[in-house]
Formats: C-alpha cells, structure tokens, sequence
C-alpha cells in the first residue's frame, strides 16, 4: 500500500474537521445546559431604546393558565369554548364585472376583433381564447364569447357608419 503525503493529509484533514465538529456541538450543549451540564448564562446588553420592551417580555401574567388552550399535539381535540357556533357570515355585495368592450372588427379571410378588457386591447380570432373568454365566433356585426356556460354577445356600435 502507498502511503505517501497525501495519504496522510488527507486523513488529518478529516480529523481535525471531526474535532472541530465535535468541540463545537460539546460547546452549544454546555450553553443548553444538556446531560445535567452547568448552563453558562450569556449576558446580553439590551440598548436603552428595547429596555421597556425587554421589561413587558419580562413579565409573568398570574391570570394565564393553560387550561383553556389546546393541545397542538392531539388533532381533533378542542376545549369547550371553540365549539360555539361560528359568527354568521357577513353580506358582502357581490361583484359586477363589466363585459368586454367591442372596438373594432377587421373583416376579411381570417376576421380579427379589438375587445377592450381590464385596461388591456386583445387582438382576438374565431376559435381562440383570450383572458376568461373563449371566441366562438367573428361576423361582420358582432363577436360571440364563452365564458364557462354563459354566452356573451359584444356588438358593433354604429357611430362610425
């Protein structure tokens, strides 16, 4: 077998990493105060602005007890006072949502619609889809959507004839 230098650095390389690895996890266990260690108290200096803050954390509040407060461990399991019947729902108004604007039709071999919708110009085609819509058809005068079941009918104004 060779055993040359890099045989060797290689090994001690391993070895002071492993030793590093294990005085450092030795070290954060002393802190922990795991294994019945002696916890080594860090001090830290709260700056003058957080000392109020620092206080309030401080503070223990005799009222507390646990015995309202679920377990997070135990699923399904809530005290008495979470089984009240939920607030009733709010009314809230529902949206209306204005269809699509119809602006222009360029009627030749492959007829094309400008529809104006939600600040946006959508150049659309028979068959193709834009935004929710789905384009069924394209005449002279109008332009058929889908959207999920309902049919939309966009026409031509006539100001420009």
């Amino acid at each position: 077998m060779n055993r040359g230098p890099g045989w060797w650095v290689t090994r001690l390389v391993a070895l002071a990493v492993m030793g590093g690895v294990v005085a450092q996890t030795l070290a954060a266990l002393g802190v922990t105060g795991a294994f019945g260690w002696q916890v080594a108290t860090v001090h830290v200096d709260v700056p003058q602005a957080y000392q109020a803050l620092d206080r309030a954390l401080d503070r223990r509040d005799p009222t507390f007890s646990l015995a309202g407060v679920r377990d997070p461990f135990e699923f399904g399991h809530a005290p008495p006072e979470s089984l009240s019947s939920p607030p009733p729902p709010r009314r809230t108004r529902p949206v209306v949502i204005a269809d699509p604007v119809l602006t222009a039709i360029v009627w030749d071999n492959d007829p094309r619609a400008l529809v104006r919708w939600k600040s946006r110009e959508w150049t659309i085609r028979e068959g193709g889809l834009f935004d929710e819509f789905q384009v069924v058809s394209i005449t002279r005068d109008q332009v058929r959507l889908m959207r999920g079941d309902v049919t939309i009918v966009l026409q031509r104004s006539n100001l420009g004839d």
